[in-house]
């Protein structure tokens, strides 16, 4: 399945930026939520953009968040429809997934819009019906793993410079408390550490 995967169009299915500048991707899942607010104005307290792959139903439910996003500077991508895994779908329940979050979202400034799909379940038909429908695929090299309650500074740790490296796309989560505890810590350090933080569209137009 990796080979396949590998196959495709390498600017179209993204992992990681390049490691020729010291940049990374902050990215967050599963938006949006009553913590939307906290997360963007913790990012905007400093200065830096993510990546904000979102869910179709709960965007219809809260259908002023997509514009908050993109007036802030963010990028946002689906995350499909209601968080169903990709892999399980039929044909035509996997167009309905992608077809209605699409709708959810509306156009965006990147003219692609960027699809990640949930848990990271995907092999060729899955990568190919996306790539189809025009998308670009963004997936992640480091997972934060703050699906997992912990301690903010454990999620911090995982995400440390040392640890992180230039190009790297970190995979965070919105609907936590901890992760918005470890975020200041995450930023900090990086931005410490002389990385600049950006969107993944931004980090693969280097």
């Amino acid at each position: 399945m990796e080979d396949a995967l590998q196959r495709l169009p390498g600017e179209r299915i993204v992992w990681r930026g390049p490691a020729s500048v010291k940049r990374v991707a902050l990215t967050f899942d599963d938006g949006p939520d009553e913590r939307t607010p906290r997360y963007l104005e913790l990012l905007e307290r400093y200065g830096v953009a993510a990546t904000f792959f979102v869910m179709g139903d709960l965007t219809e439910a809260r259908r002023d968040a997509i514009n908050e996003y993109l007036r802030r500077g963010h990028q946002v991508g689906s995350h499909g429809h209601d968080h169903q895994r990709f892999t399980s779908l039929s044909v035509r329940a996997l167009r309905d997934q992608l077809a209605r979050a699409e709708a959810a979202i509306g156009p965006v400034p990147q003219g692609r819009l960027w699809v990640r799909p949930p848990y990271g379940a995907m092999g060729p038909r899955e990568a190919a019906m996306m790539l189809a429908r025009g998308h670009v695929i963004g997936m992640w090299s480091l997972d934060s793993k703050d699906y997992e309650e912990a301690p903010p500074e454990a999620i911090a740790e995982r995400c440390a410079p040392g640890v992180v490296q230039p190009g790297d796309v970190l995979l965070f989560h919105e609907g936590n408390d901890w992760t918005l505890a470890a975020l200041p810590l995450v930023i900090e350090r990086l931005l410490g550490d002389g990385f600049e933080l950006v969107t993944m569209a931004d980090l693969v137009a280097t």
